[in-house]
């Protein structure tokens, strides 16, 4: 899962001229191809959701099944952002990620140091 759901973003991402490549393009552009992805397994992809018993932050996108319960969330950034496994800690399902996409591999490196059991990581570089 992990390694389709990163060559997919490569492929979208390689697509974006360079001049283009922001951190605010790449994080959308992440944010589109999983929202391609979770449809395509019969999810509902709901982007920037917030657990409503919490006001903080939101998760970049979940995938709902039918029965309305969450099977996958995910958040993105250049580097592991402490307020975004807060956020996936507050959404209750099974399967969470976060996918840092930094240059520096050696800052995303340090950054791991805030992941928890249960959420894993996808690292986004090519050199």
């Amino acid at each position: 899962m992990k390694e389709e759901i990163k060559k997919r973003i490569l492929v979208a991402i390689r697509s974006i001229p360079r001049g283009y490549l922001r951190d605010a393009v790449v994080k959308e552009t992440i944010r589109c191809v999983l929202h391609g992805w979770l449809r395509e397994r019969g999810l509902q992809p709901l982007p920037v959701f917030r657990n409503p018993r919490f006001p903080e932050g939101p998760v970049d996108i979940v995938g709902f099944k039918e029965d309305r319960t969450i099977e996958v969330a995910f958040c993105s950034n250049p580097l592991i952002e402490l307020s975004n496994i807060k956020s996936l800690e507050r959404v209750t399902c099974e399967k969470k990620f976060v996918i840092s996409f930094s240059p520096n591999k050696k800052k995303v490196e340090l950054s791991t140091f805030f992941l928890k059991p249960g959420i894993e990581h996808i690292y986004i570089y090519e050199e």
